[in-house]
């Protein structure tokens, strides 16, 4: 397991190598108000993209290898549609 970093050491990590919060944010396809909040500390990354960005800047662990992930096998939400099944054409 790799020693993760704190926000302020992943801050400095930026830092030493002349990379802005912005940069790094967009290309690792990340938004900058995430990664932001992560470095400033208004963000543990728990949840969703700031969990991702969390994992990728070395502030959490990644899930261990080959474990199932929670919502594998969850039956998926039906998007929106008619009573009958089929999609609605667009309002005119």
């Amino acid at each position: 397991m790799t020693t993760l970093r704190t926000p302020v050491e992943a801050r400095a990590w930026l830092r030493r190598h002349g990379v802005t919060i912005s940069k790094w944010a967009r290309a690792n396809g990340f938004k900058p108000a995430i990664v932001a909040a992560l470095l400033a500390g208004r963000s543990q990354g728990n949840w969703g993209e700031a969990h991702h960005a969390a994992v990728a800047l070395g502030l959490r662990s990644p899930p261990e290898e080959g474990e199932e992930h929670p919502l594998a096998g969850a039956p998926r939400a039906p998007g929106p549609a008619s009573a009958n099944g089929t999609r609605s054409a667009p309002m005119t």
